[in-house]
């Protein structure tokens, strides 16, 4: 999801170079502050997560996320926030993947121009 957390990058909206994405995701992990299974994240302090994340964009390594935590406002959804990386190759299903405490994610695509 681009920055404005509502459009998608795809075909029609792709991302750009540079630009901050929001990826939303579970399973990151234990978050600090604690929040309460099925309780909602608060708005804050943010929840982070306490193992660092970190993401591939088209297999090239992108600049640390700004956020990697639970998303304010709902419970167990995870959000990423992180630009996508100059060398990206641009195209309609560039493949991203999320690492954490030594896990990898399936890659899933978004579109880049």
């Amino acid at each position: 999801m681009k920055s404005d957390g509502v459009t998608l990058a795809q075909p029609g909206t792709p991302a750009s170079i540079g630009e901050t994405v929001v990826i939303y995701c579970t399973g990151l992990g234990a978050v600090t502050p604690a929040v309460t299974e099925g309780s909602p994240a608060p708005l804050a302090p943010l929840a982070w997560t306490v193992n660092s994340v970190t993401v591939t964009i088209g297999g090239v390594a992108a600049p640390a996320p700004s956020f990697h935590g639970l998303t304010p406002g709902l419970a167990g959804l995870y959000q990423v926030n992180v630009a996508v990386p100059a060398g990206t190759a641009t195209g309609d299903a560039v493949p991203v993947v999320l690492s954490v405490a030594g896990q990898t994610s399936p890659a899933v695509t978004i579109a880049v121009r």
